[in-house]
Protein backbone atom coordinates (compact mmCIF):
# COMPACT_ATOMS: atom_id res chain seq x y z
CA UNK A 1 0.00 0.00 0.00
CA UNK A 2 2.83 2.39 0.89
CA UNK A 3 4.56 1.63 -2.43
CA UNK A 4 1.30 2.29 -4.29
CA UNK A 5 0.89 5.65 -2.56
CA UNK A 6 4.48 6.65 -3.40
CA UNK A 7 4.00 5.70 -7.08
CA UNK A 8 0.73 7.59 -7.32
CA UNK A 9 2.23 10.66 -5.65
CA UNK A 10 5.19 10.69 -8.03
CA UNK A 11 2.83 10.44 -11.01
CA UNK A 12 0.62 13.25 -9.74
CA UNK A 13 3.59 15.60 -9.35
CA UNK A 14 5.49 14.53 -12.45
CA UNK A 15 3.78 17.16 -14.58
CA UNK A 16 4.86 20.50 -13.14
CA UNK A 17 3.55 23.84 -14.30
CA UNK A 18 4.12 27.37 -13.13
CA UNK A 19 1.60 29.99 -12.03
CA UNK A 20 3.97 32.62 -13.46
CA UNK A 21 3.09 33.87 -16.92
CA UNK A 22 6.35 33.45 -18.85
CA UNK A 23 4.93 34.42 -22.23
CA UNK A 24 6.81 37.13 -24.14
CA UNK A 25 4.99 39.49 -26.50
CA UNK A 26 6.33 39.60 -30.05
CA UNK A 27 6.48 43.26 -31.07
CA UNK A 28 8.67 42.86 -34.17
CA UNK A 29 8.43 40.05 -36.69
CA UNK A 30 12.19 39.44 -36.61
CA UNK A 31 12.29 39.43 -32.81
CA UNK A 32 12.22 35.65 -32.61
CA UNK A 33 12.26 32.86 -35.15
CA UNK A 34 10.07 31.55 -36.70
CA UNK A 35 7.49 34.30 -36.05
CA UNK A 36 7.79 35.28 -39.71
CA UNK A 37 6.00 32.02 -40.64
CA UNK A 38 3.11 32.38 -38.17
CA UNK A 39 -0.22 34.09 -38.81
CA UNK A 40 -3.75 34.60 -37.57
CA UNK A 41 -6.86 32.90 -38.94
CA UNK A 42 -10.11 34.90 -39.11
CA UNK A 43 -13.06 32.50 -39.30
CA UNK A 44 -16.81 32.80 -39.80
CA UNK A 45 -18.41 29.49 -38.88
CA UNK A 46 -21.74 29.76 -40.70
CA UNK A 47 -24.40 32.18 -41.94
CA UNK A 48 -25.79 32.55 -38.40
CA UNK A 49 -22.45 33.87 -37.10
CA UNK A 50 -21.59 36.35 -39.87
CA UNK A 51 -21.32 39.12 -37.27
CA UNK A 52 -18.95 37.11 -35.09
CA UNK A 53 -15.39 36.18 -35.97
CA UNK A 54 -13.50 33.30 -34.41
CA UNK A 55 -9.72 33.39 -34.41
CA UNK A 56 -7.04 30.72 -34.39
CA UNK A 57 -3.32 30.42 -35.04
CA UNK A 58 -1.76 28.81 -38.12
CA UNK A 59 1.77 28.19 -39.36
CA UNK A 60 3.24 28.00 -42.85
CA UNK A 61 4.61 24.50 -43.51
CA UNK A 62 5.32 24.79 -47.25
CA UNK A 63 5.37 27.36 -50.04
CA UNK A 64 1.61 27.10 -50.53
CA UNK A 65 0.23 25.56 -47.33
CA UNK A 66 -0.46 26.29 -43.67
CA UNK A 67 -1.50 23.94 -40.89
CA UNK A 68 -3.99 24.54 -38.11
CA UNK A 69 -6.43 22.58 -35.97
CA UNK A 70 -9.40 20.94 -37.67
CA UNK A 71 -11.79 22.28 -35.02
CA UNK A 72 -10.87 25.83 -36.11
CA UNK A 73 -12.16 25.35 -39.67
CA UNK A 74 -15.05 22.93 -39.08
CA UNK A 75 -18.62 23.92 -38.19
CA UNK A 76 -19.67 21.34 -35.64
CA UNK A 77 -23.32 22.42 -35.70
CA UNK A 78 -23.87 21.94 -39.44
CA UNK A 79 -21.22 19.17 -39.70
CA UNK A 80 -19.45 20.89 -42.60
CA UNK A 81 -16.41 23.08 -43.27
CA UNK A 82 -16.79 26.64 -41.98
CA UNK A 83 -18.17 29.32 -44.25
CA UNK A 84 -15.18 31.67 -44.40
CA UNK A 85 -11.44 31.53 -43.65
CA UNK A 86 -8.95 34.39 -43.98
CA UNK A 87 -5.25 34.09 -43.13
CA UNK A 88 -3.24 37.16 -42.09
CA UNK A 89 0.49 36.35 -42.19
CA UNK A 90 2.91 37.93 -39.71
CA UNK A 91 0.04 39.49 -37.76
CA UNK A 92 1.24 41.37 -34.66
CA UNK A 93 -2.10 42.52 -33.31
CA UNK A 94 -4.92 44.96 -33.95
CA UNK A 95 -3.50 48.27 -35.11
CA UNK A 96 -0.23 46.66 -36.16
CA UNK A 97 -1.14 44.70 -39.27
CA UNK A 98 1.48 44.96 -42.01
CA UNK A 99 0.58 42.21 -44.48
CA UNK A 100 -2.44 41.69 -46.67
CA UNK A 101 -4.64 38.72 -45.86
CA UNK A 102 -5.27 35.73 -48.11
CA UNK A 103 -8.77 34.39 -48.71
CA UNK A 104 -8.69 30.63 -48.17
CA UNK A 105 -10.88 28.71 -50.57
CA UNK A 106 -9.66 25.13 -50.31
CA UNK A 107 -7.86 22.77 -47.99
CA UNK A 108 -7.83 19.35 -46.35
CA UNK A 109 -9.33 18.14 -43.04
CA UNK A 110 -8.51 14.82 -41.43
CA UNK A 111 -11.08 12.21 -42.52
CA UNK A 112 -11.54 10.77 -39.03
CA UNK A 113 -12.35 14.22 -37.64
CA UNK A 114 -15.07 14.79 -40.26
CA UNK A 115 -16.46 11.29 -39.83
CA UNK A 116 -16.52 10.85 -36.08
CA UNK A 117 -14.20 12.88 -33.87
CA UNK A 118 -15.97 16.24 -34.36
CA UNK A 119 -18.76 14.86 -32.12
CA UNK A 120 -16.62 15.35 -29.03
CA UNK A 121 -16.36 19.12 -29.55
CA UNK A 122 -18.81 21.53 -27.93
CA UNK A 123 -19.47 24.51 -30.20
CA UNK A 124 -21.37 27.51 -28.85
CA UNK A 125 -23.88 29.50 -30.95
CA UNK A 126 -21.31 32.29 -31.47
CA UNK A 127 -18.96 29.80 -33.15
CA UNK A 128 -16.47 29.38 -30.29
CA UNK A 129 -15.53 25.88 -29.17
CA UNK A 130 -14.42 24.54 -25.80
CA UNK A 131 -10.73 23.81 -25.24
CA UNK A 132 -11.40 21.52 -22.28
CA UNK A 133 -12.10 18.18 -23.97
CA UNK A 134 -10.42 14.97 -24.96
CA UNK A 135 -7.76 15.53 -27.59
CA UNK A 136 -8.28 13.56 -30.78
CA UNK A 137 -5.26 12.79 -32.95
CA UNK A 138 -7.33 13.73 -36.00
CA UNK A 139 -7.60 17.44 -35.05
CA UNK A 140 -5.53 18.52 -38.06
CA UNK A 141 -6.20 20.66 -41.12
CA UNK A 142 -4.07 21.79 -44.06
CA UNK A 143 -5.09 24.96 -45.94
CA UNK A 144 -3.91 26.33 -49.27
CA UNK A 145 -2.73 29.94 -49.19
CA UNK A 146 -1.78 30.50 -52.80
CA UNK A 147 -2.55 33.70 -54.62
CA UNK A 148 -4.92 32.71 -57.47
CA UNK A 149 -3.59 35.44 -59.78
CA UNK A 150 0.16 34.96 -59.32
CA UNK A 151 0.32 31.34 -58.25
CA UNK A 152 2.76 32.33 -55.48
CA UNK A 153 2.36 30.86 -52.02
CA UNK A 154 2.88 32.82 -48.83
CA UNK A 155 5.57 30.39 -47.71
CA UNK A 156 7.68 31.44 -50.67
CA UNK A 157 7.37 35.07 -49.59
CA UNK A 158 7.79 34.74 -45.83
CA UNK A 159 9.40 31.35 -45.22
CA UNK A 160 7.96 28.19 -43.72
CA UNK A 161 8.67 25.55 -41.07
CA UNK A 162 8.79 21.93 -42.18
CA UNK A 163 6.81 19.32 -40.20
CA UNK A 164 8.60 16.36 -38.66
CA UNK A 165 7.40 12.91 -37.65
CA UNK A 166 7.25 12.57 -33.86
CA UNK A 167 8.89 9.15 -33.80
CA UNK A 168 12.01 10.51 -35.51
CA UNK A 169 12.90 12.78 -32.58
CA UNK A 170 13.38 12.30 -28.85
CA UNK A 171 9.94 13.65 -28.06
CA UNK A 172 9.13 10.54 -26.02
CA UNK A 173 11.60 11.68 -23.36
CA UNK A 174 10.48 13.78 -20.41
CA UNK A 175 11.28 17.50 -20.47
CA UNK A 176 11.82 17.61 -24.22
CA UNK A 177 12.26 21.34 -25.10
CA UNK A 178 9.53 22.86 -27.27
CA UNK A 179 8.18 26.35 -27.92
CA UNK A 180 4.96 28.04 -28.96
CA UNK A 181 4.00 31.12 -31.00
CA UNK A 182 0.29 31.85 -30.80
CA UNK A 183 -2.50 34.42 -30.37
CA UNK A 184 -3.99 33.66 -26.91
CA UNK A 185 -7.34 35.33 -26.28
CA UNK A 186 -6.47 36.27 -22.69
CA UNK A 187 -4.08 38.89 -24.11
CA UNK A 188 -5.54 42.12 -25.48
CA UNK A 189 -5.50 43.12 -29.12
CA UNK A 190 -5.06 39.64 -30.69
CA UNK A 191 -1.31 39.87 -30.19
CA UNK A 192 1.40 37.28 -30.88
CA UNK A 193 3.13 35.68 -27.88
CA UNK A 194 6.13 33.35 -27.55
CA UNK A 195 6.97 30.90 -24.79
CA UNK A 196 9.47 28.16 -24.11
CA UNK A 197 8.32 25.02 -22.33
CA UNK A 198 8.76 21.27 -22.00
CA UNK A 199 7.00 18.35 -23.59
CA UNK A 200 6.26 16.36 -20.46
CA UNK A 201 4.17 13.43 -21.60
CA UNK A 202 3.67 11.68 -24.92
CA UNK A 203 0.80 9.24 -25.33
CA UNK A 204 0.25 7.86 -28.85
CA UNK A 205 0.30 10.96 -31.09
CA UNK A 206 -0.79 13.30 -28.26
CA UNK A 207 1.82 15.48 -26.59
CA UNK A 208 1.26 17.30 -23.30
CA UNK A 209 3.41 20.37 -22.66
CA UNK A 210 3.53 23.01 -19.94
CA UNK A 211 3.07 26.12 -22.09
CA UNK A 212 0.04 28.25 -21.30
CA UNK A 213 -2.70 27.67 -23.86
CA UNK A 214 -5.82 29.77 -24.25
CA UNK A 215 -8.55 30.14 -26.85
CA UNK A 216 -6.87 31.59 -29.92
CA UNK A 217 -3.80 29.39 -29.44
CA UNK A 218 -5.62 26.56 -31.20
CA UNK A 219 -3.90 25.57 -34.42
CA UNK A 220 -0.47 26.84 -33.38
CA UNK A 221 2.55 24.77 -34.30
CA UNK A 222 4.33 23.00 -31.46
CA UNK A 223 7.92 23.87 -32.35
CA UNK A 224 11.25 22.16 -31.75
CA UNK A 225 14.80 22.78 -32.92
CA UNK A 226 16.43 20.18 -35.11
CA UNK A 227 19.61 19.26 -33.18
CA UNK A 228 21.48 18.67 -36.43
CA UNK A 229 20.58 21.85 -38.31
CA UNK A 230 19.30 24.09 -35.47
CA UNK A 231 16.36 24.92 -37.73
CA UNK A 232 12.87 24.92 -36.28
CA UNK A 233 10.51 22.07 -37.14
CA UNK A 234 6.79 21.65 -36.47
CA UNK A 235 6.28 18.64 -34.22
CA UNK A 236 2.49 18.93 -33.94
CA UNK A 237 -0.55 21.22 -33.81
CA UNK A 238 -2.10 22.64 -30.62
CA UNK A 239 -5.57 21.24 -30.00
CA UNK A 240 -6.72 21.53 -26.36
CA UNK A 241 -5.69 22.52 -22.84
CA UNK A 242 -6.10 21.34 -19.26
CA UNK A 243 -5.45 22.72 -15.77
CA UNK A 244 -7.11 26.04 -16.60
CA UNK A 245 -4.86 26.53 -19.61
CA UNK A 246 -1.58 25.80 -17.81
CA UNK A 247 -1.05 22.61 -19.78
CA UNK A 248 -1.49 22.31 -23.54
CA UNK A 249 -2.08 19.27 -25.67
CA UNK A 250 -0.98 18.95 -29.28
CA UNK A 251 -1.58 16.40 -32.00
CA UNK A 252 1.81 15.02 -32.97
CA UNK A 253 2.53 14.03 -36.56
CA UNK A 254 2.45 10.35 -37.43
CA UNK A 255 4.33 8.81 -40.32
CA UNK A 256 1.06 8.60 -42.28
CA UNK A 257 0.26 12.29 -41.71
CA UNK A 258 3.74 13.33 -42.85
CA UNK A 259 3.34 11.19 -45.98
CA UNK A 260 0.00 12.87 -46.74
CA UNK A 261 1.48 16.33 -46.24
CA UNK A 262 4.19 15.46 -48.75
CA UNK A 263 1.63 14.16 -51.25
CA UNK A 264 -0.54 17.28 -50.90
CA UNK A 265 2.49 19.55 -51.39
CA UNK A 266 3.52 17.51 -54.44
CA UNK A 267 -0.03 17.86 -55.86
CA UNK A 268 -0.73 14.14 -55.86
CA UNK A 269 -4.17 14.07 -54.20
CA UNK A 270 -4.86 10.54 -55.40
CA UNK A 271 -2.20 9.29 -52.97
CA UNK A 272 -3.61 11.06 -49.89
CA UNK A 273 -5.10 8.59 -47.39
CA UNK A 274 -5.68 10.47 -44.11
CA UNK A 275 -7.19 13.76 -45.26
CA UNK A 276 -10.30 14.77 -47.18
CA UNK A 277 -10.33 17.77 -49.56
CA UNK A 278 -12.74 20.56 -48.56
CA UNK A 279 -13.77 23.97 -49.90
CA UNK A 280 -14.84 27.19 -48.19
CA UNK A 281 -17.26 29.88 -49.38
CA UNK A 282 -14.89 32.69 -48.40
CA UNK A 283 -15.99 36.05 -49.80
CA UNK A 284 -13.20 38.22 -51.17
CA UNK A 285 -13.24 41.80 -49.93
CA UNK A 286 -11.13 44.96 -49.81
CA UNK A 287 -10.19 46.17 -46.33
CA UNK A 288 -9.02 49.78 -45.88
CA UNK A 289 -6.35 50.61 -43.27
CA UNK A 290 -5.00 54.05 -42.36
CA UNK A 291 -1.61 54.02 -40.59
CA UNK A 292 -0.22 56.85 -38.49
CA UNK A 293 3.48 57.44 -39.20
CA UNK A 294 3.43 60.90 -37.62
CA UNK A 295 4.94 61.99 -34.31
CA UNK A 296 1.50 62.90 -33.03
CA UNK A 297 -1.97 61.39 -32.76
CA UNK A 298 -4.20 61.96 -35.79
CA UNK A 299 -7.90 61.85 -36.59
CA UNK A 300 -8.84 60.03 -39.80
CA UNK A 301 -12.19 60.07 -41.55
CA UNK A 302 -13.09 57.77 -44.44
CA UNK A 303 -16.03 58.18 -46.79
CA UNK A 304 -16.71 54.83 -48.42
CA UNK A 305 -19.32 52.35 -49.55
CA UNK A 306 -19.36 49.49 -47.04
CA UNK A 307 -19.25 45.95 -48.41
CA UNK A 308 -22.77 44.57 -48.77
CA UNK A 309 -24.51 47.99 -48.79
CA UNK A 310 -25.65 50.40 -51.48
CA UNK A 311 -25.25 53.61 -49.46
CA UNK A 312 -22.06 55.44 -48.56
CA UNK A 313 -21.06 56.51 -45.07
CA UNK A 314 -18.37 58.28 -43.07
CA UNK A 315 -16.33 56.67 -40.31
CA UNK A 316 -13.91 58.53 -38.05
CA UNK A 317 -11.14 57.09 -35.85
CA UNK A 318 -8.41 58.52 -33.68
CA UNK A 319 -5.15 56.76 -34.54
CA UNK A 320 -2.24 56.70 -32.06
CA UNK A 321 1.40 57.17 -33.05
CA UNK A 322 2.68 54.14 -35.02
CA UNK A 323 -0.78 52.62 -34.89
CA UNK A 324 -3.35 51.88 -37.57
CA UNK A 325 -7.10 51.45 -37.84
CA UNK A 326 -8.98 49.08 -40.11
CA UNK A 327 -12.07 50.61 -41.70
CA UNK A 328 -14.88 48.50 -43.09
CA UNK A 329 -14.48 46.36 -46.17
CA UNK A 330 -15.62 48.36 -49.19
CA UNK A 331 -17.63 47.71 -52.33
CA UNK A 332 -15.80 50.12 -54.61
CA UNK A 333 -12.16 50.78 -55.50
CA UNK A 334 -12.86 54.48 -54.87
CA UNK A 335 -13.01 55.99 -51.39
CA UNK A 336 -12.24 59.38 -49.79
CA UNK A 337 -10.12 60.42 -46.80
CA UNK A 338 -9.79 63.44 -44.51
CA UNK A 339 -6.88 63.38 -42.04
CA UNK A 340 -5.96 66.01 -39.44
CA UNK A 341 -4.37 66.35 -36.01
CA UNK A 342 -6.10 67.53 -32.83
CA UNK A 343 -5.16 71.13 -33.58
CA UNK A 344 -7.02 70.93 -36.88
CA UNK A 345 -3.93 70.85 -39.11
CA UNK A 346 -4.85 68.79 -42.20
CA UNK A 347 -2.63 66.12 -43.78
CA UNK A 348 -2.93 64.38 -47.16
CA UNK A 349 -5.02 67.34 -48.22
CA UNK A 350 -7.50 67.07 -51.08
CA UNK A 351 -10.62 68.97 -52.10
CA UNK A 352 -12.38 66.32 -54.19
CA UNK A 353 -15.45 66.21 -51.94
CA UNK A 354 -16.83 68.43 -49.18
CA UNK A 355 -19.10 67.29 -46.36
CA UNK A 356 -20.88 69.13 -43.58
CA UNK A 357 -20.36 67.07 -40.39
CA UNK A 358 -21.82 68.34 -37.11
CA UNK A 359 -21.98 71.83 -38.56
CA UNK A 360 -18.37 71.86 -39.82
CA UNK A 361 -17.19 71.52 -43.42
CA UNK A 362 -14.49 68.94 -44.17
CA UNK A 363 -12.72 68.43 -47.48
CA UNK A 364 -11.92 64.87 -48.57
CA UNK A 365 -9.27 63.55 -50.94
CA UNK A 366 -10.21 60.87 -53.45
CA UNK A 367 -8.38 57.55 -53.14
CA UNK A 368 -8.23 54.54 -55.43
CA UNK A 369 -7.43 51.02 -54.27
CA UNK A 370 -4.73 49.63 -56.61
CA UNK A 371 -5.43 46.46 -58.54
CA UNK A 372 -2.40 44.82 -56.93
CA UNK A 373 -1.80 44.79 -53.19
CA UNK A 374 1.38 43.78 -51.33
CA UNK A 375 0.80 40.10 -52.05
CA UNK A 376 -0.02 40.63 -55.71
CA UNK A 377 -3.71 39.85 -55.25
CA UNK A 378 -5.99 41.38 -57.83
CA UNK A 379 -7.92 44.11 -56.02
CA UNK A 380 -8.85 41.96 -52.98
CA UNK A 381 -7.13 41.95 -49.59
CA UNK A 382 -5.85 44.80 -47.43
CA UNK A 383 -5.02 48.28 -48.70
CA UNK A 384 -2.80 50.46 -46.46
CA UNK A 385 -2.69 54.27 -46.55
CA UNK A 386 0.40 55.40 -44.62
CA UNK A 387 0.18 58.97 -43.34
CA UNK A 388 3.40 60.95 -42.82
CA UNK A 389 3.14 64.38 -41.19
CA UNK A 390 5.95 66.51 -42.58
Amino acid sequence: LLLFIVIMASQCHAFEFSDRDLRVKVTHINQISPAESVGNLVIIKNRLTTGTQSRCTAILIAEQYIMTAAHCVFDHLSVAPVMSVEFIPQFLGLGHQQRSRVFVEEGWIHKQYIKEDYKGVMQFPNGLVSLNRDTKNSDLAILKVTNPQTGHGLGKLFGYVKPIEATLVSANKNNFPVSLLSYPSDKEGITLWHQECKLKKNTPLIGQFNCWVNTGSSGAGLLMKDPNTQHHRVLGIVSTSTENGHIGEAVLFSKEVIQDIEQIIARRPENVTQFKPVTFKTTKKVYIHIENRCDKEIIAQAYHQPEGRDDWGILAHTIPINGSVQFNAINSRTWYSHIRDHDGTPYNVGRDKAFLINGEKYYFKQRTVPYLNDNGSLFYGDHFLRVHCL
